[in-house]
Order: C-alpha cells, then structure tokens, then sequence
C-alpha cells in the first residue's frame, strides 16, 4: 500500500462506532448505577448522575472529533483532546505492533501500534478499542520506518519489558490506574454527601 503523495497529508482518526462496540457491554454496569442512583438516590443521586452523564457526553465525543494522527513529508503531528504534539519525520525511530487484551489476560486481544523515535519513547499510539486495523496499516505505510510485530501478549507490562518507554505506568500497573479513579470519586461522593445530609 503507497503512502501519502508527495506535499499530500494523510490524516487519520479514530473511530467512534469502533469504540462503542468494544466497550459497550463494560458501559452497561456504569448505566444501571446511575439509572438507580437518578431514581432511587434523591437529590445527591441526581447531582452525581447528571454529573457525569454531562462530563461523559461532552467529553467523549470531542476527544473523538479533535482526535487525529497527521503524517505530512516532514512531520508528524498528534492531536489530542488539548493539544497537538509535532515532530520532524526523521525522529520517528520504528513502530511496535502488539495485540494485547482488553482487560484480563485471557480477554479477547485488540491491536495495538505504537510510534517510537529514536530512543524509543512513544510518539503516538493508535489503540485497538479506538483504532480500526486499516489505519495502522496506513500508518505503518505512510512511515516508512522498521515496524516490530510482536504477536499476541499476556499485558501492558509484558510490553513495557521489552519497550519501557512505549507504555504508561498506569497502563503497566492496572491497580494504580484504578486507585487514582476510585479514591478521588469516594472522596468525592463522600463530600456530597456529608453536603446534602446536613
């Protein structure tokens, strides 16, 4: 497959129907709390449902509106929600290829690609949850650089091994990812509360 013609950008972006068709079923329990928070928990059920049914319905979808990975003749460019992260193409080193579960290690595995410079820390990262695998062909086309597939992995972690710089710590320690939601929305919930029951 060619990659981009010459001055021609090739931009790519995630996918939303992609995303809710892996996550759906793991959504459905976060549904039914705030549906029974909404009804059955009075006035702080309403405020910590409508909460974060806003965040959730504002933030999401412009994630996925603003989100793109830009490869032009001369960089490359990662947009995020805030901010857009430019680098000449000659810093991209090589791309990683890995499948890796979704939640457990026996889960269903999803593609992941990873865009390394030269010392191996990630430029940009296309997800299998928000990426569809055409994309990071077309990725791994426009580039050009020496792509490493990996295969089928246990974790983030075992991945983090062999690339330390490609994975996120909270990605590599699952319980630690899951302490920095769950702490802060106990806290959270608990001052609502102690606000409301006074």
């Amino acid at each position: 497959m060619p990659g981009p013609l010459p001055g021609a950008a090739l931009v790519l972006r995630p996918s939303l129907r992609r995303y809710v068709n892996t996550v759906k079923w793991s959504l459905l329990p976060i549904v039914v709390l705030l549906a029974a928070l909404l009804v059955r928990g009075g006035a702080f059920g309403v405020v910590v449902s409508l909460t974060v049914i806003a965040l959730a319905s504002s933030i999401g979808p412009a994630w996925f509106r603003r989100a793109t990975i830009t490869v032009t003749p001369s960089e490359l460019a990662v947009t995020g929600l805030l901010r857009t992260r430019r680098v000449p193409r000659d810093a991209v080193g090589s791309i990683v290829t890995a499948a890796l579960p979704r939640t457990h290690k026996n889960s269903r595995s999803l593609a992941h690609l990873y865009v390394l410079d030269r010392g191996g820390r990630r430029i940009a990262r296309m997800k299998g949850s928000r990426w569809v695998e055409d994309d990071m062909r077309r990725l791994i086309a426009a580039l050009g650089v020496e792509t490493h597939k990996l295969g089928r992995l246990s974790s983030p972690r075992a991945l983090a091994r062999r690339y330390p710089h490609a994975v996120p710590l909270v990605e590599r320690y699952p319980v630690l990812a899951g302490a920095l939601v769950v702490v802060p929305s106990l806290a959270a919930i608990f001052a609502l509360s102690l606000e409301f029951s006074s």
